[in-house]
């Protein structure tokens, strides 16, 4: 199957991948088998990627991908079927219900039975169109943009090594239910990314750099990339001559890639309702309870256009909206899908997302922002701190959503003295219990916006953005 090359292009005449008629009998059949509820996701994928290694080109790929879902509610419980064949998608229905009834008849007395939050029945068509569609921008423009970053990240001879990559995505879905949801959506994101690796002797360090965001070439379009690779190139070479970080507790200054990754991982994992039912949130039965400082107000908004992790409609046909995870230190809200929002008698929220269309949907975090304060800048934040460090960036780290502690790597930091930055330092980490900290939150800067876009893994990989202000901590344990 052919797939539109164009936002302009349809496939078929009303622009569908899935024949409605074939794929209504199918959920027709269904129904009368038994289903209490059925569901058919198609996801379209076309993709490009490419990388340089030493301004070098390595690989570029060119994808289409396109796979189709099959979900059978029955007695309780799910069956599910994937495929990539879609002309077999029909012939489905029987087994994958019986599937659903055998789950159902193993199901232990103290299982959950499943069941579905009601939500609108929706028949439209969505596209997010990107400014300059992505599917038009060829080899050599990616190269060149990532060359343009390769130039100035490597111009000294303590680099020894440098990387780019690129990728971008078209993402087209239908979803057709027995309920008589039939909604068709696309969107686009674009991402160029690097790594320079500096030497001196023995000491080798790295760092790391990414842009991107929903929408096509004018994403990277809007990057100083020149930039881009001149200050990844000079935070390097700066932490080659860095001293080791100092260990113990003092307060804590986090720019917003690193505030948004906190909020992310120890955060915004523990409001997923399908953690809270699995018993490995440290967040379970506490809505409406002051959790934090009252400074802290935090969003989880997929319609954040522009943002990495942004989508028109949810995986279950739902429209997005921001979600209000803590307003003013309150656990409002949890993120959920249909069968969580059942679980809780919430409203569903739209928080359904799937990695592609071989993957059913699991409960997942968007663009997860903690909103600003009231402290001007940096310089404000930090003018009677006598000593703490300022940490800058994400190396990943770990997280223990059910007993709420964390531990972040930064990749770089400075030393705070007498209410300034002094010295680089380097090997910062920092950990804690997730309340703890939320309880010690004390300062954070007026603007908030998206850090680096990133990826999320819960068994899937999706893209998210995560940010916010400047963020200051009383006390954190750094080491």
């Amino acid at each position: 199957m052919v797939v539109a090359t164009r936002q302009s292009e349809s496939i078929h005449s009303n622009g569908r991948l899935l024949d409605e008629d074939k794929i209504n009998r199918a959920l027709d059949n269904a129904s009368r088998l038994g289903a209490e509820y059925a569901e058919i996701r198609l996801v379209s994928q076309t993709t490009n990627s490419a990388s340089l290694k030493d301004g070098k080109l390595e690989r570029a790929i060119p994808g289409q991908e396109i796979g189709i879902t099959m979900r059978i509610l029955a007695d309780g419980a799910w069956g599910v079927h994937s495929t990539s064949d879609i002309a077999s998608i029909s012939e489905q229905v029987e087994p994958t219900l019986r599937l659903a009834k055998a789950v159902a008849a193993r199901r232990s007395p103290s299982q959950h039975s499943v069941g579905l939050a009601e939500v609108p029945i929706i028949e439209d068509v969505t596209h997010w169109k990107s400014l300059k569609d992505v599917r038009d921008t060829d080899l050599d423009t990616r190269i060149e943009m990532m060359l343009a970053i390769d130039d100035e990240a490597k111009d000294h001879e303590n680099i020894v090594s440098t990387s780019t990559g690129w990728s971008d995505e078209h993402i087209h879905t239908e979803l057709m239910t027995t309920e008589g949801m039939n909604r068709v959506w696309s969107f686009q994101r674009s991402l160029i990314n690097g790594m320079v690796t500096a030497r001196d002797g023995n000491d080798v360090v790295s760092y790391r750099m990414r842009h991107g965001g929903e929408g096509g070439l004018e994403v990277i379009e809007s990057c100083d990339l020149g930039l881009m690779g001149r200050n990844a190139r000079i935070s390097a070479l700066r932490l080659l001559k860095a001293e080791r970080a100092p260990s113990g507790k003092m307060p804590l200054v986090a720019d917003r890639d690193l505030t948004g990754v906190y909020i992310h991982e120890a955060l915004g994992h523990p409001c997923e309702a399908d953690l809270v039912a699995a018993g490995d949130s440290c967040l379970e039965g506490r809505l409406g309870q002051m959790i934090g400082s009252e400074i802290c107000t935090v969003v989880d908004d997929p319609t954040m256009r522009g943002g990495y992790g942004c989508y028109p409609v949810d995986d279950e046909g739902v429209n997005t909206r921001p979600k209000n995870l803590i307003v003013n230190g309150v656990l409002t809200e949890y993120l959920n899908h249909r069968e969580t929002a059942h679980r809780y008698d919430l409203d569903p929220n739209g928080g359904a997302r799937a990695q592609d269309g071989l993957h059913h949907p699991l409960v997942r975090m968007s663009n997860t922002v903690i909103q600003g304060g009231t402290h001007k800048d940096l310089d404000e934040l930090i003018e009677d701190i006598e000593f703490g460090v300022y940490a800058c960036g994400s190396r990943g780290g770990q997280v223990d959503t059910g007993r709420g502690s964390f531990q972040f790597a930064a990749q770089e930091a400075w030393i705070i003295e007498n209410g300034s930055l002094s010295r680089p330092v380097k090997d910062v980490s920092v950990s804690g219990m997730t309340l703890e900290i939320l309880k010690n939150v004390d300062g954070l800067t007026r603007d908030a916006y998206l850090g680096s876009p990133g990826f999320c893994g819960k068994g899937q990989t999706v893209p998210v953005g995560d940010g916010g202000p400047l963020m200051r901590i009383r006390e954190a344990l750094v080491g």
